[in-house]
């Protein structure tokens, strides 16, 4: 811990230069991604945040939420065990300090805006589960997650997560009291994740299901196929569900959610907060199997920024082209935050970038803060981008 108190006290020098100056208005977006695995102790958080802000981001997207677990004292769900351990049994240790407060202090401090990002819809990832003591989703709450069309509860893989399922009022509840709960903190904004069906759970499926058939594996890959949400999509568009109104149900369900979490934080934290959501860079992929209606809800504002997940380097600027046209000029100006992977080359890094900037987008976001630093230092790939864009 001494340690740790020096170098957040060597931090604290160049802030208290920084603290005194004006950050010049920027209408660019620059954001970054912060994984909750990029942090386990409170130096890792300065760093972060010092390092993020000096590379001359303008947004942190800071992960407080994984599946089901916060990484904040919440009166809704129990703390993660990452930052106690490595054992799904200490899921709900008090580690005894909190990381979003801190991550907002040191945000302040060097005028970046940082935003509250959380995994929505998935409540529990591994193979072990967490003890029933800690009142984790998975075991407090079993009957909350989506079920596969041959009735079986969405199994989590050792890399995958299982999914709540979105139409039951029960499960908006608890993801708005989270909204609620991160408004209480001193942020810029919301950011969502996860916000969909999973339509890609049979690329994983057969860790659990082992000696499944392939076509078994699909019956085990299409959910929410539980009897509450059935007979509420029959209700609503008659006995005789057709394809077409059933896809229409689960899409709706997920834009409420989008909707309400959007509503809950503005309401409490002030209208001026943006809210924003990691989507599928194909909109239409989006739309018709992962039942994510992005375009509806840029053109409701149920977000203020899109930020599509735009990650095959051979596919970029196409998917850029469908987004810009669907969206329109304004829209892209507005609200298109055009996410970038950094797993790849700096000169194509660099290139889309400018490539996103040439179609008029609000900005960028680059993923992630891992591949741009490594133990808190800049990566050579780093001061290759940050070089070559101005």
């Amino acid at each position: 811990m001494k340690t740790d108190t020096f170098f957040l006290l060597m931090l604290l020098l160049p802030a208290a230069l920084f603290a005194g100056s004006k950050t010049p208005p920027r209408s660019e977006v620059r954001a970054i991604w912060v994984t909750r695995f990029d942090y386990k102790s409170p130096t890792d958080v300065a760093s972060i945040i010092v390092n993020c802000a000096r590379a001359g981001f303008t947004d942190i997207f800071f992960q407080v939420r994984g599946n089901g677990t916060a990484f904040y004292p919440s009166r809704v769900e129990p703390w993660a065990f990452e930052l106690s351990g490595r054992d799904t049994a200490q899921t709900g240790t008090n580690p005894g300090w909190n990381p979003l407060q801190l991550a907002a202090s040191w945000a302040k401090r060097y005028r970046v805006r940082l935003h509250a990002y959380i995994n929505v819809l998935p409540g529990w990832r591994g193979m072990t589960s967490p003890p029933r003591a800690a009142g984790q989703l998975w075991t407090a709450h079993p009957d909350w997650f989506m079920v596969d069309s041959t009735g079986a509860r969405m199994r989590p893989t050792s890399e995958w997560y299982s999914f709540l399922n979105p139409a039951y009022p029960e499960v908006r509840n608890h993801l708005s009291q989270i909204a609620a709960e991160l408004a209480r903190y001193e942020l810029a904004g919301l950011h969502l994740d996860y916000i969909r069906f999973p339509y890609d759970y049979k690329d994983v499926a057969g860790e659990v299901y082992k000696e499944a058939s392939a076509s078994e594996i699909k019956k085990h890959s299409e959910f929410s196929y539980d009897r509450r949400s059935v007979a509420a999509a029959q209700s609503r568009y008659g006995k005789r569900l057709s394809g077409k109104h059933w896809n229409a149900f689960r899409r709706e369900a997920v834009s409420k959610v989008v909707e309400e979490l959007s509503s809950v934080f503005k309401t409490r934290r002030g209208p001026q907060m943006t809210t924003s959501a990691s989507v599928l860079a194909d909109f239409e992929t989006g739309y018709q199997k992962a039942f994510q209606d992005s375009r509806l809800w840029a053109k409701k504002r149920f977000v203020d920024w899109l930020v599509p997940m735009n990650y095959n380097a051979s596919l970029f600027d196409s998917r850029l082209k469908k987004m810009t046209h669907s969206l329109g000029r304004s829209a892209t100006g507005r609200q298109l935050v055009m996410g970038i992977n950094c797993a790849g080359d700096p000169q194509e890094i660099r290139r889309q970038i400018e490539v996103s900037r040439r179609a008029g987008c609000r900005g960028y976001a680059l993923f992630a803060y891992s591949h741009l630093f490594k133990d808190h230092r800049l990566t050579p790939k780093a001061q290759n981008v940050f070089q070559g864009v101005r």
